[in-house]
């Protein structure tokens, strides 16, 4: 039988990358305050709830813990937040030529300023919905809210995102023209 510090590096080997894409995402591509939030998020797993945690919960508590964190970090340095490369990536098709690529920068460039403006708690469930493919259920362990709420923040995400693109591409449409 395993140990539980064989156990615990089942664990960060299984969890840590992707909680620091999480907290990457969050933080606005700021990978180094990531990585250091993620294992700061494992240390204070292992020091104070390690061993009490219900089996299968540790991986909510981690993303719940990481969440906290980066909201402390928002606060003390007031920097706004920004989201999430993949997003970008999932929207766009593979560039093949220079006028292609730079048309994906400026999209890229949109879609993160668009995510700038959702509330923190509708990124933070999209987030965890579309990058990490959390189920309402878990989400809602995470952000320590209902399902019903989950639900209710990612429509409401999506729906704004859908109504400032469909906005910035007619503008663009028209300045075209």
């Amino acid at each position: 039988m395993a140990s539980q510090d064989d156990e615990f590096t089942m664990l960060f080997q299984d969890f840590y990358p992707s909680l620091c894409r999480f907290l990457e995402c969050l933080l606005g591509g700021r990978a180094p305050l990531a990585q250091d939030l993620a294992q700061e998020s494992f240390l204070q797993l292992h020091r104070t709830a390690w061993g009490t945690l219900p089996p299968g919960e540790a991986r909510f508590w981690l993303y719940r813990v990481a969440r906290n964190l980066a909201i402390n970090e928002f606060r003390k340095t007031n920097t706004r937040y920004r989201l999430f490369d993949r997003v970008v990536e999932a929207m766009r098709p593979a560039a093949r030529n220079p006028e292609q690529e730079y048309e994906t920068r400026e999209r890229k460039q949109l879609v993160l300023e668009m995510l700038q403006t959702l509330p923190e708690d509708q990124r933070a469930a999209l987030l965890l919905r579309e990058q990490e493919q959390l189920s309402y259920r878990e989400i809602g362990e995470v952000l320590n809210i209902s399902e019903s709420k989950v639900k209710v923040d990612i429509f409401r995400a999506r729906a704004a995102l859908r109504e400032r693109w469909s906005k910035k591409v007619k503008v663009a449409g028209a300045s075209v023209s």
